[in-house]
């Protein structure tokens, strides 16, 4: 089993016997806000595979039911984030892919070539959130807490995980003083790094 997430393990037995894996898989976690979607999307462009974000499933599915992002977070069911742990494993599986989202390094496990955190403390997180929404800093600081603890809560009661266990990851980067362009030309210099002392 390769996946960190013992509750797919049926799942990635029965994908491993329809999917071959190629190419790089490479996953990019984070908190609200930590830059990890800039960061995945400028990856996926330089190495020219596919980009796959789990946020935007749970956004398009919070939109079409009408639902502020930020509540629809704490009351989705387990169903819709099984769903979308399934899907991202495939993806690992098949490979030529970056994957974006909370909980895909713990998906991918060891089907990533590398897996890359982006560890951003709160006061920033905060902050790049209240300039996103246009929101002040307070409501910012309710929101993000918000999120972040409904999603602790919901991954330690569903697949017994810790998400302030980083020991999984092969990569941690704090992009708090970088400019937008040095956020995505550090992280790719960081990774290709990575990727040449491992062969």
């Amino acid at each position: 089993m390769k996946t960190f997430i013992k509750f797919f393990e049926n799942d990635e037995k029965e994908f491993e016997k329809s999917y071959k894996h190629s190419g790089l898989t490479i996953t990019v976690s984070g908190l609200t806000c930590s830059g990890k979607t800039t960061g995945a999307r400028a990856i996926a462009e330089y190495f020219g595979i596919e980009y796959h974000s789990s946020g935007s499933i749970l956004r398009e599915i919070a939109k079409r039911k009408g639902i502020p992002l930020e509540e629809f977070v704490k009351i989705r069911s387990n169903e819709i984030d099984i769903e979308i742990d399934k899907q991202t494993l495939k993806l690992a599986i098949i490979g030529n892919v970056v994957l974006d989202g909370r909980l895909t390094g713990w998906v991918a496990g060891k089907w990533a070539n590398v897996r890359i955190f982006y560890d951003v403390p709160f006061e920033i997180r905060v902050k790049r959130y209240a300039e996103r929404e246009g929101v002040d800093i307070n409501t910012a600081m309710k929101i993000v807490k918000e999120i972040d603890e409904a999603n602790e809560k919901k991954y330690k009661s569903l697949y017994g995980i810790d998400l302030s266990d980083l020991s999984i990851y092969d990569i941690i980067i704090d992009n708090s003083n970088w400019s937008l362009e040095e956020a995505k030309k550090r992280s790719i210099e960081i990774i290709e790094k990575f990727l040449e002392e491992g062969k």
